[in-house]
């Protein structure tokens, strides 16, 4: 099974004429390089036995995986929805081997307020729709309490200033927050700036203050207390958009943070130019979510194509492996390796039934997020043996 996306970037591929796709450089933290052969693809994790971005299957067993602000990470904190960037060697009939994982998340604070369909962290809305709770959050929204520390990966969006949720899990351990937005209201003089409606005030020595300007995408760590005044007191800056490399294929997806015209716009820090491009969804505006393809350009994305997706849109899962734990009374089961559970009430199944579901089974599962984001709602489970 083959997803839209996978075959839009197998046919850009086929259209290439050195039958390679350039990367983006990534300021934030490396990259490729310009003119080289390899890809780049930003999204939310869809699946796994490979980890699934933007439809494309990446190997990231040999891959290094960090945060965005360079410290190493490991395979296991790579799950469904987590936002990644990664850098890759080609990618062939949908698939490619990274080289480098990046986990970029939007949020991280103390909740304010908890509502059937938003949480309030930092002071900012975060909208749950299609969102994966991880699983130390039972039942996931409403497992989740005012005070309780979490990380938020997502979509941000400048207009409203607000975070359309991929994944939510705990933070309890943490000693700074983070907040990922664009800046407004930037004076040098007070050292002070806003993203959305939160308040920051940051010293000329702090790292990366060089980034700021208004209209920069950023990523801004703080304190877990604002002062006196009610303002975070910074203590890193990072650039989160792409360097101003070139690329013969580029894609970004996320929500159109600031609109000019379709000649100049920024998608989750990237620079887009779509004044040549074919536009299906629009017109375009600010707070919409899109993907965009093209080539890079000075750091510019110049666009071939943008594509306006819904905000309630599903992203399909996709999990290759092997059956760990079984529960046929409550028709789930728990892959090898992964958290996920699977739940098999309501799938069709190819090459066997749910009686040859059993533990060492290995198994291809497609589906989507269950309403309670906290399980994998199958919909067709291939059965590949033991």
């Amino acid at each position: 099974m083959v997803s839209d996306r996978v075959s839009r970037w197998c046919r850009a591929l086929g259209a290439l004429s050195v039958g390679v796709v350039a990367s983006v450089v990534v300021a934030c933290g490396g990259g490729v390089g310009s003119g080289g052969t390899g890809a780049f693809a930003s999204g939310p994790i869809t699946g796994f036995g490979s980890i699934i971005v933007d439809g494309i299957h990446f190997d990231e067993g040999a891959a290094r995986i960090e945060s965005d602000d360079g410290t190493g990470r490991g395979r296991s904190d790579l799950h469904l929805g987590t936002m990644v960037e990664v850098e890759s060697n080609e990618i062939r009939d949908g698939a490619a081997t990274a080289s480098q994982v990046r986990l970029v998340s939007a949020l991280i604070g103390s909740v304010d307020s908890v509502a059937a369909d938003a949480l309030v962290v930092n002071g900012v809305t975060v909208r749950v729709n299609g969102t994966v709770f991880d699983d130390r959050f039972t039942g996931g929204i409403a497992a989740i309490t005012v005070g309780r520390v979490v990380e938020v990966y997502g979509y941000v969006s400048s207009t409203p200033a607000e975070i359309g949720a991929t994944r939510i899990e705990p933070k309890d351990n943490a000693t700074t927050f983070k907040f990922r937005g664009m800046v407004a209201s930037l004076s040098t003089q007070t050292r002070t700036f806003d993203i959305g409606n939160q308040h920051f005030i940051y010293a000329s020595s702090v790292s990366g203050v060089g980034e700021l300007r208004d209209g920069a995408f950023v990523r801004v760590v703080v304190g877990t207390q604002p002062d006196a005044q009610g303002r975070w007191i910074v203590s890193s800056i990072g650039n989160t958009g792409p360097g101003g490399g070139d690329g013969d294929q580029a894609k970004a997806r996320g929500v159109i943070n600031a609109f000019a015209s379709n000649a100049s716009f920024m998608v989750g820090g990237v620079t887009v130019d779509a004044s040549a491009a074919q536009i299906e969804g629009g017109p375009l505006a600010a707070g919409l979510r899109v993907e965009v393809e093209g080539r890079l350009q000075g750091g510019v994305l110049i666009a071939s194509s943008v594509k306006v997706e819904s905000n309630n849109q599903q992203d399909e899962i996709e999990l290759h492996g092997v059956i760990d734990t079984l529960d046929p009374v409550g028709m789930v089961f728990v892959m090898r390796g992964r958290g996920d559970r699977v739940s098999f009430a309501r799938a069709e199944f190819e090459n066997g039934t749910a009686a040859d579901l059993a533990r060492g089974v290995a198994v291809d599962v497609f589906g989507q997020l269950s309403a309670d984001g906290t399980a994998v709602e199958a919909t067709l489970i291939r059965i590949k043996g033991k």
